[in-house]
């Protein structure tokens, strides 16, 4: 009877993190040629991403403007696309050489690799759309190494998360549950983007400037929260 209702529990847990929807074979499946070409693929964008986000840093301390680098969501969230092509990278790896390592951690680990997936390829779209039509300027990017660093965290994130995901078997698990995760980090930066505020005293975005805005700023807020709602389910061809 105990050990029913232990494993019974289990189930119930289970389901409730949407574990059960997640094919364990997605993480290291590829949807073209085999793993072994998964894993070269995911070596690339995890050297490349690498290469951005430290080159990102260096120019930032350049140019005096690394106390407020990671103020800055996009670049929170390229240190995710980075954290998720590194932990694909190991799983993909592990598996060409029979080892299931993924299958091996705990439900929580698993369901965080999944939330991190999902993050990165929500976020990567709406950060881009975003930036390309409401925050660019052209003026403001001098030199060909900044355009290039400007490039590759506002396109090629999502260039390089939509071949993860084209090419993998990685699907976004469409529950409300997972959708509310996303949008509760998204809050969480807001609270963030305001912490910045008082103790540096500067904006980071400046449409959540409410001293300029007002209570405008409460529906921009509302307006990104359901724009992300909005992109998780308008990926049908991964979300599935």
């Amino acid at each position: 009877m105990d050990e029913y209702n232990e494993k019974d529990e289990f189930d119930r847990w289970h389901r409730a993190l949407r574990l059960h929807r997640l094919d364990t074979r997605r993480v290291t499946a590829a949807r073209i040629a085999g793993p072994g070409f998964l894993a070269l693929l995911r070596l690339a964008l995890f050297a490349y991403t690498l290469t951005v986000w430290i080159s990102a840093i260096v120019y930032d301390a350049q140019h005096g403007a690394m106390s407020g680098h990671f103020a800055y969501f996009t670049y929170l969230c390229y240190t995710g696309l980075v954290a998720y092509f590194a932990s694909a990278l190991v799983h993909t790896a592990s598996a060409c050489r029979g080892r299931a390592t993924f299958t091996r951690m705990p439900r929580v680990l698993r369901l965080l690799h999944w939330l991190l997936f999902e993050s990165v390829l929500v976020y990567a779209v709406v950060v881009s759309v975003l930036f390309w039509a409401v925050l660019y300027d052209a003026q403001a990017y001098a030199g060909g190494r900044h355009r290039w660093l400007n490039a590759s965290v506002h396109a090629g994130n999502v260039a390089g998360i939509m071949v993860d995901a084209a090419a993998g078997g990685m699907a976004l698990s469409g529950h409300w549950s997972h959708v509310l995760a996303l949008e509760a980090v998204a809050l969480a930066y807001v609270a963030l983007a305001y912490m910045n505020r008082a103790a540096n005293g500067w904006f980071v975005y400046g449409f959540l400037d409410y001293e300029r805005l007002g209570w405008r700023v409460l529906g921009i807020i509302v307006g990104l929260l359901a724009a992300l709602a909005v992109v998780y389910y308008a990926l049908p061809t991964i979300s599935r």
